[in-house]
């Protein structure tokens, strides 16, 4: 509402400003258009024109012409806004009027219709005399279909849309229900499944680069690189709740190195291979197959690269397998193959130690071993550790698997000989000769790791000492007596690095035992350690006659193998016997003539007759230990000769050696004799 004495039109013209400078802009302007702008501006001018302007005697300055004009045509700029916003003014009160007087001839001559009598409609006459009254008319052209039962009619329709509107939430809100109940359970399902990979005590994780995800690490920390980034495995769940090892990186098979050892292209042993785990197992078992397949992968992979250094052992490589040539006859292979129903048709375990079963267990427990050492070097050094990310050196696993079999096939055919040997001598009358042998005690080398106390410390240095000596430790000690007077002990030991090989100490007196060495690297370190009573006998014991005839080699410089150590045992069993015989022919028939000497043809016993009886220890046709006593002395112009051959198990002469001796060297032997 406006107020009473307003008025709703308004006829005054458009304010205009007035002439104060609107900015700082046109302030400046007007001031540089003034006596010649800031530039003649100064104090003493402005101070002289304040105090003129104070005693009135301030200049009035007469407008140029040019100024004069401006103002003549800003005042007819000015009458001339006036007059054109009059017009407008009048222009719009005009058509106001006529729409006015428009709208109320409309409206009376639509009363007109009505009312034809009323006289007092304000109908323009010109409209009248035009279209006349009573011409216009407005009524309705349909009445409404609206009624009362339309009315129930569409209430009730809407009741039911409603209704149904509810009964679809209703539906909607029980499916929705049901749905979070069965993801509810798969979800119960899924983390069962996931404490109890957790409770088996693998490492439930998150994803390296899925953070939202679940995982589990199941390979080892110490593991090459390339294995160790492959061990950790998402675990997503399926449809129905269950989980899902998503090995992708590891593969979807599972796998294992597999030994066969073949004769003459003969399977004669393999290594079994256990069945696959079904995809129905329990999580923990998936998870231990993972484990178990991507360790056999690494053990593949470091056999690989250790087989390209083993060509001087017979060890040659492809892309499938790995193949070591023991003689022209016999080759292990070694393969990793695909798991499916369990295979073991061709194991053989009549030799336990050499057995690709045992083979196969033994290169597990190296490349764990491997593992072992790297944790204890990286979490013990002082120096620096080396970047995981180097290239270690390969893991001595064919090494050992080949040094472990000359080791316990020399020791067998070591030992078969000491006992063939000892068995032969006593065949011969030498009651006293026997064999032993033994691997050496473990607990004693390791307790002395722990000092002078009786009690060990557990440690982890102890605990590699304790497996490095099963690995790479492996010794034997052997004792050959021949007569009372003469002994032999030998010890053979396992060697790894530098070279592959088996070495045999063999003293005459006693080993001692020595400390375990930390490495296998070492090759004669316990083997030429014997006893001190060697140097300083505390008894009165005969000195062993062999420290005379035929001493072995330096203990620091052992026999390279077996067979130079038979060799050797071989020869001085004949030494030992030929001194055993001079004593107990001179004993019998109580002579000081009887000596023993070296020929060409080895030991020999003579006498001042020039009789000659020759001992020789050769193996038979069949293999077998023969002890030989080869006599002759001078008949006239005949030279006599006679053999007694002696044997183990029953076979050969049936007097001893020193009794045929004892003939031999008799002034009429009763002998049967044979002309040269």
């Amino acid at each position: 509402m406006t107020a009473p004495n307003s008025s709703p039109f308004s006829l005054r013209p458009w304010p205009i400003g007035d002439k104060k400078p609107k900015n700082l802009g046109e302030f400046i302007a007007r001031v540089n258009a003034e006596k010649g702008g800031f530039r003649n501006v100064t104090e003493e001018k402005l101070r002289e024109a304040i105090a003129a302007e104070e005693d009135g005697r301030a200049e009035i300055e007469r407008p140029s012409s040019s100024s004069s004009s401006e103002e003549e045509e800003t005042d007819a700029d000015k009458t001339k806004n006036i007059l054109e916003a009059r017009d407008e003014v009048l222009k719009n009160l005009e058509v106001a009027h006529q729409s006015a007087m428009l709208s109320l001839d409309f409206v009376s001559l639509l009363l007109s219709k009505e009312r034809p009598s009323d006289t007092s409609l304000p109908l323009s006459e010109a409209l009248r005399e035009r279209v006349g009254i009573g011409t216009l008319g407005a009524t309705k052209l349909k009445d409404s279909n609206v009624t009362e039962a339309r009315r129930h009619e569409d209430l009730a329709i809407a009741t039911g849309w409603r209704l149904m509107g509810v009964n679809s939430m209703v539906d909607s809100v029980v499916a929705a229900a049901e749905k979070l109940e069965k993801e509810m359970e798969r979800e119960a399902k899924y983390w069962a499944d996931v404490m109890a990979v957790s409770e088996s005590g693998w490492a439930v994780c998150a994803l390296p680069h899925e953070k939202h995800t679940l995982g589990v690490r199941f390979g080892f920390s110490e593991s090459a690189a390339e294995f160790r980034d492959n061990s950790i495995a998402p675990l997503r769940r399926n449809d129905d709740g269950t989980v899902r090892i998503d090995l992708g990186r590891v593969g979807s098979g599972s796998q294992r190195v597999r030994i066969t050892l073949k004769r003459n292209g003969v399977i004669m042993d393999q290594s079994p291979l256990p069945g696959r785990t079904p995809d129905d197992a329990p999580v923990q078992d998936r998870v231990l197959e993972a484990r178990n397949t991507v360790f056999h992968q690494e053990l593949w992979y470091e056999m690989n690269r250790e087989a390209r250094n083993l060509l001087s052992s017979n060890v040659y490589s492809n892309a499938t397998s790995i193949t070591w040539k023991q003689d022209p006859e016999t080759e292990v292979i070694f393969t990793l193959e695909d798991l499916a129903e369990p295979d073991n048709t061709y194991e053989n375990l009549s030799s336990l130690q050499c057995s690709c079963t045992a083979w196969s267990f033994f290169m597990q427990f190296l490349l764990y071993q491997g593992h072992r050492q790297n944790y204890y070097r990286r979490t013990t050094t002082t120096q620096p550790p080396p970047p995981r990310v180097a290239m270690h050196q390969p893991y001595a696993i064919l090494r050992a698997i080949i040094a472990n079999s000359e080791y316990f096939q020399d020791c067998q055919s070591f030992a078969a000989f000491l006992n063939d040997t000892a068995a032969t001598l006593r065949r011969a009358g030498l009651s006293t000769a026997s064999s032993k042998s033994a691997s050496q005690p473990l607990f004693p080398a390791l307790a002395m790791q722990g000092g002078g106390s009786g009690a060990t410390r557990y440690n982890s240095k102890m605990e590699l000492n304790f497996v490095n000596f099963l690995a790479g430790r492996l010794e034997s000690a052997f004792e050959l007596t021949i007569t009372p007077e003469a002994k032999i002990y030998a010890r053979g030991r396992i060697v790894i690095m530098p070279y592959i090989g088996v070495l045999f100490g063999i003293s005459l007196a006693p080993f001692t035992p020595q400390p375990a060495n930390n490495t296998t690297n070492a090759t004669t370190n316990n083997i030429h350690s014997v006893s001190a009573a060697s140097e300083e006998p505390k008894d009165r014991t005969p000195p062993n006659p062999l420290e005379i005839s035929y001493p072995p080699t330096d203990p620091s410089n052992p026999y390279p193998n077996a067979r130079e150590a038979i060799h050797y045992i071989r020869q001085a069993t004949k030494r030992a016997i030929t001194h055993h015989l001079v004593s107990e022919a001179s004993k019998t028939l109580q002579r000081d003539d009887i000596i023993w000497t070296e020929t060409v043809r080895g030991p020999a016993v003579s006498d001042r007759d020039d009789k000659e009886a020759r001992v020789n220890v050769v193996e038979s046709a069949d293999g077998r230990l023969e002890l030989s006593l080869d006599a002759q002395w001078q008949s006239g112009k005949n030279t006599e000769r006679r053999r007694w051959v002696w044997r183990a198990g029953g076979s050969g002469e049936t007097e001893t050696i020193t009794e045929a001796l004892v003939k031999v060297l008799k002034d009429r032997p009763d002998l049967s004799t044979e002309e040269e």
